[in-house]
């Protein structure tokens, strides 16, 4: 079971044809994976502090209609977040965001599950990171409690990093928040956008530098998402060495971008899941996996992930609509 945490929150998505209407679509990156785990099949829970208000409950009735699991979820007494999204001719989303003193932020120790509740939901990986990873005060709760866990090596820990720089971020705080948060990942996705933003680096410069001193002298597994261009993948041999492929994409005709990464995440996740290459000892689990297994589940999030592309806003495929598509190509 894949336990994800993090924000669930309104998008007000303006209609590219109607200057100044908007739509309310629940959205949020870890609201998205879970949404995308649920539709994909794949046991999971979606720890979340959701709203009492309006939008609340809008955001819990398209959860539960998705099938996914809230038995753990927090009734939270804060106002909804808002994110308002504009989407440009190429399909690609902007934001800005509405987030004091919202509902997503407010973790507690006392809001987490304990050592005894994660064995009891059978839980093999934890998922987090954008928003959630980033906002204060809850996020430095959740990262000691992912840090008690990663020391355990209890169970793998995915991060993905997913940067909102609309919100005003300082880039070096935020370069050594991720960095951190990485230190106690064991997979790790983020896109070159993200890291470009991070390191102030120009469109296309190299980053496989930065991107092999994450990997450091562990276990961890890294993926690189560049569009259209697919993903990168690094990671280390058997031997220690440190190996990287790239995965090309499918070619598509792009509605829009909302929810790609978080498809991404879900169904590569999801894979793992399936040859119980999630749980305890996370690096050797990982690290038992042979390069062309990977690289059939990183084509597969990647197709899972165009798929989405293909269809305005957050709306991941079943498995079953991703095994049609994987069937016809």
């Amino acid at each position: 079971m894949i336990l994800v945490i993090g924000e669930a929150l309104i998008d007000l998505i303006e209609n590219r044809y109607q200057a100044g209407a908007f739509n309310a679509i629940v959205g949020g990156a870890n609201a998205n994976v879970s949404i995308a785990l649920a539709r994909r099949g794949t046991p999971q829970q979606f720890l979340a502090r959701i709203s009492n208000d309006r939008f609340g409950k809008i955001i819990r009735e398209r959860l539960e209609t998705n099938g996914v699991g809230l038995d753990h979820a927090i009734e939270a007494t804060e106002l909804t977040t808002l994110a308002v999204v504009s989407i440009d001719s190429h399909g690609v989303p902007s934001y800005a965001f509405y987030v004091n003193g919202t509902a997503d932020w407010g973790w507690t120790p006392a809001e987490l599950p304990t050592d005894a509740d994660l064995t009891n939901l059978g839980a093999t990986a934890i998922q987090f990171g954008c928003l959630t990873m980033a906002m204060a005060p809850g996020n430095a709760v959740i990262e000691e409690w992912a840090r008690a866990h990663f020391d355990q090596n209890s169970l793998t820990i995915s991060h993905d990093i997913n940067m909102r720089p609309a919100l005003g971020f300082e880039r070096e705080i935020e370069r050594v928040r991720v960095e951190r948060v990485n230190s106690i990942s064991h997979l790790i996705k983020a896109s070159d956008e993200d890291i470009e933003w991070l390191y102030g680096l120009e469109a296309g410069t190299d980053i496989d530098e930065i991107v092999w001193n994450w990997v450091g002298d562990s276990g961890r597994h890294i993926f690189i998402t560049r569009g259209g261009e697919g993903v990168s993948v690094y990671r280390k041999n058997s031997a220690g060495e440190n190996v990287r492929f790239d995965v090309p994409s499918r070619r598509i005709n792009v509605v829009d971008t909302v929810g790609a990464g978080d498809t991404f995440c879900a169904n590569l996740l999801g894979q793992l899941s399936d040859v119980a290459a999630l749980g305890a000892d996370p690096f050797d689990r990982l690290t038992n996996l042979s390069d062309d297994l990977l690289k059939e589940f990183v084509f597969n999030a990647g197709v899972a992930a165009s798929i989405t592309c293909e269809r305005a806003g957050a709306e991941p495929p079943t498995k079953a609509d991703l095994e049609a598509v994987l069937a016809a190509l």
